[in-house]
């Protein structure tokens, strides 16, 4: 799909993973849709829900027994299935973590986004898709919130969110609309969307990946960020490196509404008390743990669960003592065995 965006759920530093599934060596990569796996804790039921005009499909994992708690999940940059997937990226993420959470008894709900999965494009075509925002995600979101809240007698405000990667940062935006009693950020986008942006390309810059051309797309990467976040478009001459990394006019109003959203600020704004799990890696090569402190300080006055892994990569899989790369951005690898002691331990406090 032409220039749908493909950030940080899907890039990795020192290799970004581009749309379409090339990498910046030149090397397709074209996997098969994963599709549902197998279920070892309760059951999925297909379900769908309207907004803006788009269907959405997605999956309600129901536990065994009667469910205690319900859980909104929401998934990373870019075409993201319901289980956490991309053509070309093999995760499971989103699927995995409903696995933990029904085995406490907590349903939980996850759908394909805009450009994912039977959800595909909706209402938006590959000429529009432009015209679709952070503040649509988070309407969407919110919608799915009213599904599960409709099918579960959860109330909105009592509902678990957890976000992995850019979906914490619409998490979080769900809280400020005063949805959710309960969140978990998963390897969290944890600070101003453009900022790591231009900490990830400037480390492709830094790598030497792309030759004689790194300090001109350096320079017009400054110019980009500038110009996006004074008059919400791009600049018409940008070096296509930036384009193919998602700086295109495709992208412009969502990368402008989500900026706009300081992590950090949100994060500090959740009432005090309120259940946090929070997570980072040394293994991640999207988002740092030095990233991710900031907001760490933030959530200090909520009950928070701080969670240091030193094996997960960005996707939560687990890579024991090899190195992280291109190769585990593509194959499905077990889950971390840090994440799920710490997912099984927090969704415990709140569940059965």
């Amino acid at each position: 799909m032409r220039n749908v965006r493909r950030w940080i759920g899907a890039a990795a530093v020192p290799v970004l993973v581009l749309a379409g599934g090339v990498t910046l060596a030149g090397t397709a990569v074209a996997l098969p849709d994963t599709g549902s796996v197998a279920v070892s804790n309760g059951s999925d039921a297909p379900v769908t829900f309207e907004a803006d005009g788009t269907t959405f499909h997605g999956s309600l994992r129901n536990p065994d027994g009667a469910a205690v708690a319900a859980a909104l999940l929401l998934p990373g940059s870019g075409p993201t299935d319901r289980n956490g997937n991309q053509p070309g990226v093999a995760a499971d993420t989103l699927v995995r973590t409903a696995d933990a959470l029904a085995a406490h008894g907590i349903a939980s709900l996850r759908f394909d986004k805009i450009g994912a999965g039977e959800t595909g494009l909706g209402s938006y075509t590959v000429e529009t898709v432009g015209e679709y925002g952070f503040t649509e995600q988070v309407d969407h979101a919110e919608a799915a919130v009213r599904l599960l809240a409709e099918r579960t007698g959860v109330s909105p405000e009592e509902i678990l969110v957890l976000g992995h990667s850019e979906g914490a940062l619409t998490a979080l935006a769900l809280a400020d609309r005063g949805i959710g009693d309960g969140f978990a950020f998963l390897a969290p986008l944890p600070m101003r969307y453009l900022d790591l942006l231009t900490a990830q390309l400037n480390a492709v810059v830094d790598s030497g990946q792309l030759g004689p051309d790194g300090e001109a797309v350096r320079a017009d990467l400054s110019r980009a960020v500038e110009s996006l976040r004074t008059t919400g478009a791009f600049p018409t001459d940008l070096h296509p490196v930036l384009a193919q990394f998602g700086m295109n006019p495709a992208n412009a109003k969502f990368l402008f509404e989500s900026d706009k959203l300081d992590p950090v600020e949100l994060a500090a704004e959740l009432a005090a008390d309120t259940p946090v799990l929070l997570t980072c890696s040394d293994k991640d090569l999207n988002i740092s743990c030095a990233q991710v402190e900031p907001l760490r300080n933030a959530l200090s006055h909520t009950d928070l669960q701080f969670e240091h892994f030193t094996t997960a990569n960005h996707s939560l899989e687990e890579l024991g003592p090899l190195q992280p790369g291109p190769a585990d951005q593509v194959a499905l690898l077990p889950t971390s065995f840090e994440f799920s002691a710490a997912i099984d331990g927090w969704a415990a406090a709140r569940g059965r």
